[in-house]
């Protein structure tokens, strides 16, 4: 991997506090960079710092304009620079995702810090924190990988201090706690967000793929089973604007203490218990997804095709049938859901297809005339709620 051509990381930016006084004095709603650049108050050099290592750009009419995501809001909505900012920034850094960028050497901005983390801290199932210490081991690799046109040893410090900003935990056996379950939805938001600017129209199968492609759980130092039990469930609350679930939370004094001494962490305090609720929530869903994939293998229940991609891979939407939320607080159950195509699920969501409770028999409405089965398709051991299709005609087609 040697020849990897950093920019100019070696300025000095310092703390990560800077870029997040620079998101909020700079960011405004369809700011554009050079507006950015004006106003974030610092100098040319380094506002070129945040723009290309920390922000994520779109490209219209021959301007780059700054996106508005999840690294932004949270800086703009936390009046003062905490931990948790640090480690969403951090993750960007490694993320090397910049958006759409006019000058090609700005496409791979991150390069050599996502080398660094994939690469060089990452071991076994999480950080190795001794490969991010300055001088036994950072400073000699990315001596090795790193083509600098100048010394490498303001990169290096750089880095090491963005790093210990996040204030993880080492563990005994040297190995990093990063407390991903606190800061790691952000994380997958954000990853969400910059990946589909640039790939719009990507279902949920395709966010998943793109996000073990990207290799997040080591951009985030966990082992990949965290990522494994989410990731599904996730994207499909991305997909579907779901973002309560993708909050910020902060580790308690005892789950630090806890790591510090390589014990299992103790009984979780009341916003520990939040949390966990609404990690429950997030893998039960991408658990009753991974049923219906499992049980339908890709058919869809309302036209009976199959969408394939290359590579043996299908395409397919997981749909309530009474909507999640208020006001119609719908079970997020299996019973609840069906397997549908794309196309299906939003002829069925924009309320032009009715299903009979009784009969499963299915009619499209309003003029529109497409294949499908006669009646739903059921396969066991998946079951419809009966109940749940009555809602949805009466609340949602209004008394069908």
């Amino acid at each position: 991997m040697p020849g990897i051509r950093p920019l100019s990381f070696t300025r000095n930016l310092g703390g990560l506090d800077k870029a997040y006084k620079a998101i909020r004095a700079g960011y405004v709603s369809g700011v554009s960079v050079e507006d950015f650049q004006k106003k974030c108050g610092l100098s040319d050099s380094l506002a070129f710092l945040v723009i290309e290592f920390f922000l994520c750009t779109l490209v219209r009419s021959g301007k780059e304009y700054v996106l508005e995501d999840t690294l932004v809001n949270q800086s703009l909505l936390r009046d003062r620079f905490d931990k948790t900012l640090a480690r969403l920034y951090f993750f960007a850094l490694n993320l090397n995702i910049p958006g759409e960028r006019l000058r090609e050497e700005h496409r791979n901005a991150a390069a050599l810090q996502n080398v660094v983390v994939r690469t060089h801290a990452y071991e076994g199932e999480g950080w190795n924190a001794s490969r991010f210490e300055k001088d036994g081991s950072l400073d000699p690799f990315i001596a090795r990988v790193g083509e600098f046109t100048s010394a490498h040893r303001k990169w290096v410090n750089n880095y090491w201090w963005m790093f210990h900003q996040c204030d993880f935990v080492v563990r005994p056996d040297g190995t990093v706690e990063t407390f991903p379950d606190t800061w790691g939805l952000l994380a997958l938001r954000l990853f969400f967000e910059r990946y589909t600017a640039v790939n719009p129209n990507e279902d949920v199968d395709s966010l998943v793929s793109a996000a073990y492609t990207h290799e997040i759980y080591k951009l985030i130092g966990v082992p990949r089973t965290w990522l494994d039990a989410r990731v599904e469930g996730a994207a499909n609350m991305f997909l579907t604007e779901e973002f309560y679930v993708f909050e910020a939370g902060k580790e308690s004094t005892e789950e630090r203490k806890a790591a510090k001494k390589g014990v299992e962490a103790p009984p979780p305090g009341e916003e520990a218990k939040r949390r966990e609720v609404k990690i429950g929530q997030l893998i039960r869903r991408g658990d009753n997804r991974k049923f219906l994939k499992d049980v339908y293998q890709g058919v869809c229940q309302i036209s009976g095709v199959k969408l394939k991609l290359p590579g043996d891979w299908f395409t397919v939407d997981c749909a309530h049938i009474r909507p999640l939320g208020l006001p119609h607080n719908g079970p997020d159950d299996v019973k609840n859901m069906l397997s549908l195509s794309p196309t299906m699920h939003r002829l069925f969501d924009r309320r032009c297809i009715l299903i009979e409770p009784e009969s499963l028999s299915i009619k499209f409405l309003h003029g529109n005339d497409h294949p499908h089965l006669a009646k739903l398709l059921v396969k066991a051991p998946h079951t419809v709620s009966r109940d749940a299709i009555r809602y949805f005609n009466s609340k949602i087609l209004g008394g069908y």
